[in-house]
């Protein structure tokens, strides 16, 4: 407690001896002085006020150092205040959870080859899936038919391409299958040429070939139109075995282009915002189909070998 600024008696010792030496000295200094017969009223007063001048100019001096002294103490400390604070913000940042496939997580490119056939036109088609998956090593696309029906023409085929599997951040296989199928729809220029989405059974329309497909409920229908114009009808079914098939059709140049991605439980539990991203970026240029008699496409074209 006490009175701000009062000294104590132990304070008040220390300081008189100081003090008396101080005064004794000038005390010694008058007498000489006097005795030489030089000492005046005003030198003394010149030289106090020299003194005093003298005594004020180191006080600032020592003032304006400790000032100085503690400006630098006061940067350093705000200083390592500042490195603190950024340190600690990297912490924080390193330490907080990052988003699944954080769709933050870069994405590659995925090529479906054209499919040339007289009945449509070749047309490449293209998705995206996260950069982080990997295809296994000597894994190549493969690509398959199915013959839909045989009219005046010849067979007509369903064919199918099935990208390499891919392996996930986890290195566990990515889904059961991600593929592409085009067949012949001539005389249709886009998907709702099919018939309004709700009027469609996606599990039995397009041939997908998965276990129980046929049994698949749907969770989710909708219609999607990209930058370029090209509409498709996409679905989401569930599987009795618990796995998940996501669709994506369009037509163009004379074709259907049907996307599927199919994942286990497991593989849709670890996959899911990647395995959609993949069906919400599949892409399929707007072609017009060609004007060119098919009679005239196949004939001519089989005179000069066919497609194989």
């Amino acid at each position: 407690g006490g009175v701000r600024g009062a000294a104590s008696p132990a304070a008040t010792r220390a300081r008189v001896p100081f003090l008396t030496a101080d005064m004794s000295s000038c005390i010694a200094n008058a007498s000489v002085l006097a005795s030489r017969g030089i000492a005046s009223r005003a030198g003394l007063s010149r030289r106090g006020r020299r003194a005093t001048n003298a005594s004020r100019g180191a006080a600032t001096r020592v003032v304006r150092a400790e000032s100085t002294s503690e400006h630098r103490i006061d940067a350093a400390h705000l200083s390592r205040r500042a490195a603190l604070g950024v340190s600690l913000s990297a912490l924080s940042a390193l330490a907080s959870p990052s988003p699944p496939f954080a769709l933050a997580d870069s994405t590659a490119i995925a090529v479906f080859d054209a499919v040339p056939n007289e009945r449509w036109s070749a047309i490449d088609a293209t998705t995206s899936v996260p950069s982080s998956w990997t295809t296994r090593p000597g894994q190549r696309a493969k690509q398959s038919k199915f013959m839909l029906y045989t009219d005046t023409y010849g067979p007509n085929y369903r064919y199918t391409t099935a990208l390499p599997k891919y392996v996930d951040v986890d290195g566990a296989v990515a889904a059961n299958a991600v593929t592409l199928s085009v067949q012949s729809r001539g005389g249709q220029d886009s998907i709702k040429d099919l018939g309004p989405i709700g009027g469609i059974d996606a599990a039995k329309a397009f041939g997908i070939e998965a276990e129980d497909v046929a049994l698949a409920e749907t969770v989710t229908s909708n219609t999607r139109v990209d930058g370029k114009k090209q509409a498709y009808y996409e679905w989401e079914l569930l599987c009795p075995t618990g796995s998940h098939i996501l669709i994506s059709a369009c037509i163009s140049g004379g074709g259907l282009y049907v996307f599927a991605a199919e994942a286990t439980a497991a593989q849709w539990s670890r996959n899911a915002e990647a395995l959609k991203a993949a069906q919400k970026s599949f892409a399929v240029p707007v072609v017009a189909e060609s004007t060119r008699d098919i009679s005239d496409r196949i004939y001519n074209n089989a005179n000069e070998g066919g497609f194989k």
